[in-house]
């Protein structure tokens, strides 16, 4: 991503922020989603106002998973989105900020696949007919190892690219991908060979979110989104910022069936009340 994307989405400042920390670095977005908003950034330049700091972002070059958490462990970035089961990272010694970024919005999933078999998929009658089909997932995601242990057949993949390639070459039967992801990704990569599409009115949900982790060093930075985040969501400006977002994306799927994992695992330390996002079908809040 260069700097002019960077400037477009309004998180690369040219001056260190007032107060305590200075300009923060962190991941951007795909390279593919490059000039898109990025509500990650602009949540963390919030918390970060609330919280009396200055809101200057660095936005490094989109990483992997993995990548993201090496380069927090060593310093070279000082906070990140990622999944929200802490114990992955332990080993790393990042510092999770408890605040779920998106109201479980990463855990309500569509299902992607090619357009032959749209229409099988989405006839499926539960989630057992689901399972037994192979799901195309990431072999690094930290929730890869959750999923097999509940009865999914994995395909696993090292990037996006090889999800679709894998896709269209049958070695997968389908993707499950984030609300936010679909549009940029059809636009990317649906383009690219056989017919892809998004299966029509059906849903997989399950608690899932990011929370910002910091590197091991910024205990300042991890109080800091702590504390203005949590006044963000006290006086509103959380709720504002989410709508602007995704109020239009959720509440068109009033409709779908939603297919949910009723026993995957709750990220430890983090309320249930704070997963609320099917409540706002329909409502667009």
């Amino acid at each position: 991503m260069d700097r002019r994307s960077l400037l477009s989405l309004g998180l690369l400042s040219p001056g260190l922020a007032v107060a305590a920390g200075g300009t923060v670095r962190i991941p951007g977005p795909p390279y593919f989603v490059a000039g898109q908003p990025f509500f990650q950034g602009e949540l963390a330049q919030l918390g970060l106002r609330k919280a009396g700091w200055g809101d200057a972002l660095h936005l490094l070059p989109s990483q992997t998973w993995l990548r993201q958490v090496r380069e927090l462990r060593d310093g070279h970035a000082d906070m990140a989105p990622l999944p929200a089961h802490e114990a992955v990272y332990q080993d790393y010694g990042l510092r999770r900020v408890d605040f779920p970024l998106r109201r479980g919005l990463l855990g309500l999933r569509r299902l992607v696949a090619r357009a032959d078999r749209l229409d099988k998929l989405r006839q499926l009658k539960d989630l057992k007919a689901l399972k037994a089909l192979r799901l195309g997932y990431g072999a690094e995601w930290a929730d890869a190892p959750i999923l097999q242990r509940l009865g999914f057949t994995l395909q696993l993949a090292r990037s996006t690219e090889q999800l679709y390639e894998d896709l269209r070459a049958g070695r997968s039967d389908y993707l499950s991908r984030g609300l936010n992801e679909v549009p940029s990704e059809m636009v990317h990569f649906g383009g690219l060979g056989d017919p892809i599409g998004v299966v029509p009115d059906l849903l997989l949900f399950y608690p899932l979110d990011d929370c910002f982790f910091v590197a091991p060093q910024r205990a300042d930075l991890q109080s800091a989104l702590h504390t203005g985040l949590d006044r963000a969501w006290q006086d509103g400006s959380y709720a504002t910022l989410f709508r602007h977002h995704y109020g239009g994306l959720i509440k068109g799927l009033a409709q779908a069936r939603v297919f949910t994992l009723n026993d995957y695992p709750l990220p430890p330390g983090l309320p249930l009340s704070r997963f609320d996002v099917l409540s706002l079908r329909g409502r667009g809040e």
